[in-house]
């Protein structure tokens, strides 16, 4: 069994981006040459978050704008205690769900037809890093 490590470095023009990183994920899985096992990207920030979605880009507006009205910005606890008051952006990655596992066959993510893997930064415009591990044969 094999290994790889690696990272994507994300850096966003707005606080609240949604962006479709499959490509920059498929390069990073062909760097490891592993082609049959699973892939892991683990974001090392608890205001971003990745996930599985349908490739439309309208669908990724509606979800961005779905968070904006479930977790509007406000008078939040974490805010209370934390300066950079992004307590919004914690809340939304709680919501989206923080890591993605991903199959590996024949050296390519085993992806449905129109599954899409996607960043989403929830406190943006610095750098950020999500670490990719690759594991399998």
């Amino acid at each position: 069994m094999k290994t790889y490590r690696d990272f994507l470095i994300m850096r966003t023009e707005q606080k609240l981006e949604i962006r479709d990183i499959t490509k920059e994920v498929s390069q990073v899985l062909a760097k490891s040459g592993i082609t049959d096992g699973i892939l892991l990207l683990f974001p090392h920030h608890t205001s971003a978050a990745v996930y599985l979605s349908d490739s439309d880009r309208s669908l990724t507006g509606d979800f961005g704008e779905l968070l904006t009205r479930l977790i509007p910005e406000g008078a939040y606890q974490h805010n209370l205690s934390d300066d950079k008051q992004n307590a919004t952006a914690h809340l939304k990655s709680l919501l989206t769900g923080h890591h993605l596992v991903l199959p590996v066959t024949e050296g390519s993510l085993d992806l449905g037809v129109y599954q899409t893997v996607y960043y989403a930064e929830f406190d943006g415009q610095r750098d950020k890093e999500i670490l990719v591990k690759v594991i399998g044969e």
